[in-house]
């Protein structure tokens, strides 16, 4: 992943106290590994911080809304696979402005 510092840049400003820095390898999984236990923390102490951080990843507010229905498993899992996949793809579209 070539666009990976941009990624971690890009997770450091849109999402508060998630640590993760420069020097880290990491993966789709080891990602989602890492910030899971954040999101669930923050279903179980602070779902408005949960929201705004959304919001602001811009993560598709149907998606949200659909993965926190009752009986759906994994939920901190399935969200941070949107995070990553939304940062993903706002971390490419900047590393190639960038290299233009």
């Amino acid at each position: 992943m070539d666009y990976q510092k941009e990624l971690i840049t890009v997770s450091q400003k849109l999402i508060p106290d998630f640590e993760i820095t420069q020097g880290e390898s990491f993966n789709k999984e080891s990602f989602i590994n890492k910030l899971s236990p954040y999101i669930s923390h923050l279903l179980d102490t602070d779902f408005q911080k949960l929201v705004q951080i959304m919001y602001r990843i811009d993560v598709s507010e149907k998606e949200f809304a659909l993965t926190l229905q009752p009986g759906i498993a994994k939920i901190p899992e399935k969200l941070a696979e949107m995070i990553y996949d939304r940062l993903c793809l706002k971390a490419k579209i900047r590393a190639e402005y960038k290299a233009k």
